[in-house]
């Protein structure tokens, strides 16, 4: 899997925007037993799923990026299907709009599996068997009074199945504490497979030793994928972690990477050794090696004259093993001579992030590789 298929932010925000109008139309309202809040999620998760987004407080975040000086900028990623719907239609979910009432977004996990499109996901809420009623109820304003469901019973597990139009249905299962939906029975048939034969994500060692506790109002994406794609060519098996910031003029992904071998970050590192320098004026920037990094760095701290892309790199760590600064104008004009360096959907999309400046640095810490993706907002 590429990274592509957890950071499809079109994927992410559609089902992230059900979520939210299902939290604002009750779920928030319910005060959760001592018994629900110690639901683990991950215990319900298949263990072979390809990514997953894991969030406290949504509202919190979109309401941020409505007030960001690129929220226009990025509205316009509707050409590729992203966003479209999210920012015409928060304002009805927000807080201030609903008469401010104090609503808050309970702990929401949403996983993607293969094939990697819009209908490959599942969202896990955890909350009472009161909160799926509201839950429904809430689907049943947005399609109708006629949502009567089927009910299937797999592996003794019941399975409710509600038509959402002639070609969609959304398939519900209920256990204490915990509400699973996905727009594919299958997908909660996996479900029920991971809690029945022990085979769910909290087996997986590598991404249980990634995964850990968050302060309030996060939001957080891990894929079962290095960073980069050049990384990818040791095969070890990785999950990357991504936590969400945002300000007024840039937003940006941090964490770490995390492999199964021992070995393997040695021979990441030793990959990204062999990276080229490759320097263009206010363009590109391609340095790896601490000693490279730091030389470079210091040389452009040292320059009497600073445009934006020089203060990108000086924002960036000399104690970095690689760096990366290229205006997403360049990557658009080219955008297959950096299939190696950057995440496929970058690739792809290059076009819809003109208006941005992109930083990347990787950073060796407590024997882990630490990411963070930097857009910076040119005007």
């Amino acid at each position: 899997m590429q990274i592509r298929s957890v950071i499809k932010l079109g994927v992410v925000l559609s089902v992230v925007l059900f979520c939210i109008g299902i939290a604002f139309y009750g779920f928030a309202r319910l005060s959760m037993a001592d018994k629900e809040n110690r639901v683990d999620i991950f215990e319900f998760v298949p263990k072979d799923c390809a990514g997953i987004l894991e969030t406290d407080n949504i509202d919190n975040f979109m309401h941020v990026f409505s007030q960001a000086a690129y929220s226009s900028q990025l509205d316009t990623l509707h050409r590729a299907g992203l966003m479209n719907d999210i920012l015409s239609d928060l304002s009805r979910y927000s807080s201030a709009a609903a008469h401010g009432l104090s609503y808050q977004m309970n702990h929401v996990v949403i996983s993607f599996h293969r094939p990697h499109t819009a209908m490959d996901v599942v969202a896990y809420f955890r909350i009472g068997k009161e909160g799926k009623h509201q839950l429904i109820e809430a689907v049943k304003g947005k399609h109708g009074a006629d949502f009567v469901p089927k009910k299937e019973t797999y592996r003794g597990k019941k399975i409710e199945i509600y038509p959402l139009s002639s070609t969609r249905y959304l398939s519900v299962y209920t256990t204490d504490g915990l509400v699973v939906v996905s727009y594919q029975k299958k997908l909660i048939e996996q479900v029920i497979d991971a809690v029945k034969d022990n085979n769910s994500l909290r087996e997986d060692s590598v991404f249980t030793s990634i995964h850990h506790t968050q302060p309030a109002s996060f939001i957080t994406i891990y894929g079962r994928t290095p960073s980069v794609p050049f990384l990818g060519k040791e095969s070890c098996h990785s999950w990357s972690e991504y936590d969400i910031h945002l300000n007024s003029e840039v937003f940006y992904l941090s964490g770490l990477m995390k492999e199964e071998q021992a070995d393997c970050l040695d021979r990441m590192l030793q990959a990204v050794h062999t990276v080229p320098v490759v320097s263009e004026s206010d363009s590109l920037l391609v340095v790896s090696g601490r000693e490279r990094v730091d030389s470079c760095i210091s040389k452009v701290i040292a320059s009497p004259s600073h445009t934006l892309f020089d203060e990108c790199v000086s924002n960036l760590s000399r104690d970095a093993s690689y760096i990366m600064v290229a205006d997403m104008e360049k990557v658009a004009a080219a955008p297959e001579q950096f299939a190696s360096y950057l995440p496929p959907f970058f690739i792809r999309h290059a076009d819809l992030f003109r208006s941005f400046i992109l930083s990347i640095q990787f950073t060796e810490v407590n024997n882990r590789l630490s990411h963070i993706f930097v857009f910076t907002y040119k005007e």
